[in-house]
Order: structure tokens, then sequence, then C-alpha cells
């Protein structure tokens, strides 16, 4: 039996949107395992230290701490996932950097699990470091070719320098370089990464504040909550000075080198406006939500992947259709192009 061409085209687009929406619903999945584990385990969990340690506080420190160890196992197994998929993705578009990229961020995966059970090796580390900052630049250029709208990805290529000074910053520390001077330079390319990181997120969250033309009724509560996680910053840090420190270094691994008045203004500006992009920008808007909520330099080698793959999936996302699209008058995105 012979089949048409229309109806071969029309099945390979069904099965190109499907295999796009698959990838935005794991982008999505991944955002979810990344948020829980700031909430529970970097945040919820860490304020155990500063409750009594006495029944029924320790028993409850204990119940958390157990839901904290299981939603950070469960950052790496989906990132591998959503990883894999990446991977047949760019192989099935036939993209060699994106292909190339990928690999090299499962090179880094891999040795984060190997690190689990095997004692990590300088030369090995400092390579991995490097593998890091070659992701980062390579996210960069694949970012600043995507769609959306220019603030936000100059944004987004903001936050893949941070993750990109952060690991040159570890390399320097590792080959031997920062000891020559003093400690300083590794010292400034973490302050400049964290600088980087900051502005990074308040740039995304400009571009989805700035007015796209289109309605959108939600508007004033998106800013709304922008305007209370930044008051939450502000009181936290001037009220519990100590406990700020505690979860501003050990949540979202940003020590002291950015004043906390921009600190607040850039998590405001995140909180307000990545909502908004996202019906804008849908790769662009996950990306950096994963990466914003994944921290700067934090030890924890699912972190790390998740960063890694959220720059990957700000790059990607768009160029399945989902980037720019007009929406109809329930507010939800058409799919114009799948491929």
């Amino acid at each position: 039996m012979t089949v048409g061409v229309p109806a071969v085209e029309r099945a390979r687009a069904r099965v190109s949107l499907g295999d796009a929406q698959a990838l935005v619903w794991l982008a999505r999945l991944l955002l979810v395992a990344v948020a829980l584990d700031l909430v529970v385990t970097r945040f919820v969990v860490r304020l155990a230290i500063f409750v009594p340690k006495g029944e029924p506080w320790a028993t409850a420190s204990g119940v958390l701490g157990r839901i904290g160890a299981a939603t950070d196992a469960a950052v790496p197994l989906v990132g591998l996932v959503v990883l894999g998929v990446l991977l047949v993705d760019a192989g099935r578009r036939r993209r060699p950097l994106d292909a190339a990229t990928l690999a090299a961020i499962a090179v880094v995966a891999f040795a984060g699990f190997a690190f689990i059970v095997l004692p990590p090796r300088v030369e090995v580390a400092l390579v991995l470091e490097v593998v890091v900052a070659l992701v980062a630049v390579a996210a960069a250029v694949r970012i600043g070719r995507t769609r959306g709208p220019i603030v936000a990805r100059v944004g987004v290529i903001g936050l893949a320098a941070g993750v990109g000074f952060a690991a040159i910053s570890g390399a320097v520390e590792l080959s031997g370089v920062a000891a020559a001077s003093g400690g300083s330079l590794g010292l400034t390319l973490a302050a400049v990464g964290q600088l980087a990181f900051v502005a990074g997120a308040l740039l995304v969250g400009s571009g989805g504040l700035v007015r796209s033309g289109r309605p959108e009724p939600a508007r004033g509560r998106f800013v709304l909550l922008g305007l209370a996680a930044a008051l939450f910053v502000v009181v936290m840090a001037w009220r519990a000075p100590s406990m700020w420190g505690v979860l501003s270094i050990w949540s979202i691994g940003l020590a002291g080198a950015v004043p906390v008045p921009l600190v607040a203004i850039a998590i405001g500006f995140a909180a307000g406006g990545l909502p908004l992009l996202h019906r804008r920008s849908l790769g662009l808007a996950i990306g950096a939500a994963i990466v914003l909520l994944s921290g700067y330099d934090l030890a924890a080698s699912g972190l790390l992947l998740a960063q890694l793959l959220g720059l990957a999936i700000a790059g990607t996302l768009d160029h399945h259709g989902h980037g720019d699209a007009p929406q109809g008058s329930s507010g939800r995105r058409r799919v114009c192009r799948t491929g």
C-alpha cells in the first residue's frame, strides 16, 4: 500500500511534536526537582540548626532529613533522563556542536557519580573544571542565537558567565596558580562569577517584566510576587543576619561578594519576571529558572549537572517551535513549528 506524501509529512510532524512536548515535560520535571531540593534540602533542612535539639524537634528534623535526601537524589536521576533525551534529540537533528556539548556534560555527570565511590584526583578535577567552563562558553554562544527577548538572552548568558567563572576559579585553585597570587586571583574570579550570576538573574527577570504588547492579565500578581521576594530577602538579612548568611552560602552559593540590596533586587526581578517570560520564551524561562534554583557553585554534583542542563535547555527548547509563539484567547501557547 502506498502512503501519500501529505500523510507522511503529517505523521512526521506528529512524531516531532511528541518529542518536543516530551522534552518540555522533562525540563519542567527537572525544574520541579531542583525547586524541591532548594526548598526542602537547602532551606528547610538547613533551618534545623536553629531549632532546639530535644523532642519533638529531633524527630521532625530526622524526618525532614530523609525527605531532603530523597529530593537531593531526585535531581541527578531526573537530570540523567533529560540528558539522554537531549543527546538523542541532538543526534536526530544532526547538530554536532550540541551533541559535543551534551557529551561533555555527560562526562561531568559520570565523573560526579564516580567521585562518590572513588577518591577524586586533582588532575581529573582540574580537567573537569575546564570542561565545565567550555560547556558554559558553548551554551552562551547557543543562547545568543536562540529566540526570545534580547534582555532575557543577555541575562541567561550572564548566568552562563557565572557558571564559567566559578569553574575557572576552581581550576585556578586546583592548578596552584592561585597560590602564586596569595589566593587573591581565585577569590577575584569567584567574586566576578557571583556578580555575573546575580546580574544575569536581574536581566532575565527584566526580560520577562518588559511589556511585550500582548495581554498579560496576571502581570500585576507576578510583580507583587517579585516585590514580596525582594522584601523577604531584605527583612531576613536585616533581622537575622546570621541566618541569612548561612542560607545565602549553603542554599544559593552567594558568599557575600554581592551586596544584599542588589541580591534582593535580582531575586525580586527573577521571581516576578520568569513566569511572564515563560509565556513568551519557554526555553529561556525554564532553563534560567533551573540554573538559578541550582545556586552558584554549590558542591553537589547533581546540582552542577542540573545547572549545565539548564543552560542547554535555554538554548534548545526555543528551537523546537516554543519561542515567541502567539497566545490564544485562553492564554495558552500554540506550537507553531515542530522542528
